[in-house]
């Protein structure tokens, strides 16, 4: 198994974000544009319709149709699509992963005993969790996340003893965040925190250069709840390639500019809900879209 020079130990992510210190100290983010800044512009939203960090974030349709589809016509879209099925499968195995090494260093076990009991399970979690052509592929990420993890929580414990081996690792996963105050839903959910401050937003497919947009929300919504500073965020890409994942790490500094655009995506989307005005079908309709066949049949 060749997974090149990506780990995604706590070690690796520390190294990633070195050299985004130096940018943020450059061009630190002004209280305006924290999350907890929710009561003034530009935080304050101009209304609260609770939407997704990805409906706002995500320019998968050029002109944010599927958003007015969804939102204004109240359609639900395709679903079912590969694409979106196997990422929201690896999510899943990701989530798995990190809950089953949690709880087995909760329990004592020791490292290569927390690795062997997960590794045993990967056929029957890869079986529930993804589709038939996607699940060695899947048994195999689990595998490596078990191993790197309880790798980890073996060396935490030299370091610092068990109790506090079982906090600093694996990340927590799913986390549940409300982001009403800056106009997001109250039940967002962010795919990691590691160092209990860096957002990770797990993704599959091509890299956007917009998917950044989406720890700027997530931090504006943490910030809102927690008032803590979330500054950095971390874009793991993880894709199949043939049986093997791919996997690749990209650090970024959730900067005054990222969260600017944030901030003013969100207003867009919220003016078009509030008017109802159909945007218009895009020039270039990804086939992985949920709403192609509508928009098909319309023009």
């Amino acid at each position: 198994m060749d997974w090149g020079n990506t780990m995604l130990t706590r070690l690796e992510i520390i190294r990633g974000l070195k050299k985004l210190h130096t940018i943020r100290a450059r061009d630190p983010v002004p209280e305006e544009l924290r999350g907890w800044s929710h009561n003034t512009p530009p935080v304050k939203p101009r209304a609260y319709l609770g939407l997704g960090v990805g409906e706002i974030a995500y320019r998968y349709c050029e002109t944010k149709r599927d958003l007015y589809l969804r939102r204004v016509l109240g359609i639900k879209g395709d679903s079912g699509k590969a694409p979106l099925v196997n990422g929201a499968a690896i999510h899943k195995i990701f989530s798995e992963a990190s809950r089953g090494v949690r709880k087995l260093a909760l329990l004592g076990k020791p490292g290569p005993e927390i690795y062997e009991e997960l590794s045993k399970e990967a056929p029957r979690i890869a079986s529930t969790t993804c589709p038939e052509d996607l699940r060695i592929t899947c048994e195999k990420i689990y595998r490596y996340l078990a191993l790197m993890w309880s790798a980890e929580i073996a060396k935490a414990r030299i370091a610092y003893g068990s109790q506090d081996a079982a906090g600093l690792i694996p990340w927590i996963t799913e986390l549940r965040v409300d982001g009403t105050l800056v106009g997001l839903s109250d039940r967002l959910s962010v795919d990691a925190i590691a160092e209990a401050s860096i957002v990770i937003e797990i993704k599959t497919g091509q890299k956007k250069n917009f998917h950044k947009l989406a720890l700027a929300g997530y931090a504006l919504a943490l910030e809102s709840s927690l008032e803590t500073p979330i500054d950095y965020g971390v874009l793991i890409y993880i894709n199949p390639v043939g049986e093997e994942p791919e996997i690749t790490l990209e650090p970024h500094y959730i900067s005054p500019d990222t969260r600017k655009e944030f901030i003013d995506a969100r207003d867009e989307a919220i003016d078009m809900i509030l008017s109802s005005k159909d945007p218009g079908i895009a020039r270039n309709c990804p086939e992985t879209c949920p709403f192609l066949e509508i928009c098909g049949v319309r023009r």
